[in-house]
């Protein structure tokens, strides 16, 4: 988990609560509890891929497009880990005259792919909606 991918989660549900309503940057960074720079790095993401719009001026913000309670995390989970930059998170080289450091990379690769494939499948069965319900039901005994 990264926290664009939980940004972009708080802010769906957030949003998708509040679906009549618009919230600037500023209101909705502090509704999630982020910077406004880290929320619309987010968002720009979540407007290409459709599930929120924008309006400028006086009276625009962000708003969900549509329902996207039925979205399951892993589509959210694959726009925001496959981007993250990992920098250099494996030991070894090819130039290594050790067969550990050699193979290393490409072995602990492979883990983190299935890593990823793994937690990819777990995001699948949970939706927007789940995540709301979850909230709402704990706290004030309702369900969307």
């Amino acid at each position: 988990m990264n926290l664009e991918f939980n940004i972009a989660v708080h802010a769906l549900t957030f949003l998708s609560k509040h679906s009549s309503e618009r919230f600037s940057s500023v209101e909705l960074s502090s509704k999630v509890c982020v910077n406004p720079v880290q929320l619309r790095r987010v968002m720009s993401k979540l407007l290409e891929e459709g599930y929120i719009t924008t309006q400028k001026g006086k009276y625009g913000g962000y708003r969900i497009n549509g329902n996207v309670l039925d979205t399951p995390l892993s589509n959210l989970f694959k726009l925001f880990a496959s981007s993250q930059s990992f920098g250099r998170i494996y030991t070894g080289t090819k130039e290594s005259d050790c067969k550990i450091s050699n193979e290393m990379s490409r072995v602990m690769s492979n883990y983190h792919r299935k890593e990823f494939e793994i937690i990819e499948k777990y995001y699948q069965n949970i939706s927007i909606g789940d995540i709301l319900n979850d909230i709402l039901m704990e706290g004030y005994n309702e369900k969307v």
